[in-house]
């Protein structure tokens, strides 16, 4: 999974076998090291009976993205690339949430592209 973040704004991009993870209930998560800092910086994906739109929270060094189970699943097994919400923060700002499928980039290629969904890319791929 990758993370990136802009003002206000979190994108994660997913790989089949993540998405394959999820469908069967497991949460994805990737972590970041940092020096003299345990455990870094976590950012997790989870699926989530009880929430009824896209919830994101931070928790210590934890960012945490869950998604409604069946929003979820319909998406994963759709050809939709991505879902996304807007959620109000605080200062009347709001933060944007976008989880897509991982596209393979086309201007690196030694590049893995076995876990990517290639398929999807193919008439309207971009440079990543």
């Amino acid at each position: 999974m990758k993370l990136r973040c802009i003002h206000n704004s979190i994108r994660l991009r997913l790989r089949k076998s993540e998405l394959d993870q999820l469908s069967q209930g497991q949460a994805v998560q990737e972590a970041v090291g940092f020096p003299n800092t345990t455990p870094g910086l976590i950012f997790a994906l989870a699926l989530g009976m009880d929430v009824a739109t896209i919830d994101a929270r931070l928790e210590g060094h934890v960012i945490q993205i869950t998604l409604p189970d069946q929003l979820a699943l319909s998406w994963i097994n759709s050809m939709e690339v991505s879902i996304e919400a807007d959620i109000p923060l605080d200062n009347g700002e709001y933060l944007h949430i976008l989880v897509e499928k991982d596209f393979p980039c086309k201007d690196r290629e030694g590049e893995d592209k076995s876990d990517l969904f290639e398929d999807l890319a193919n008439g309207s791929a971009k440079v990543c």
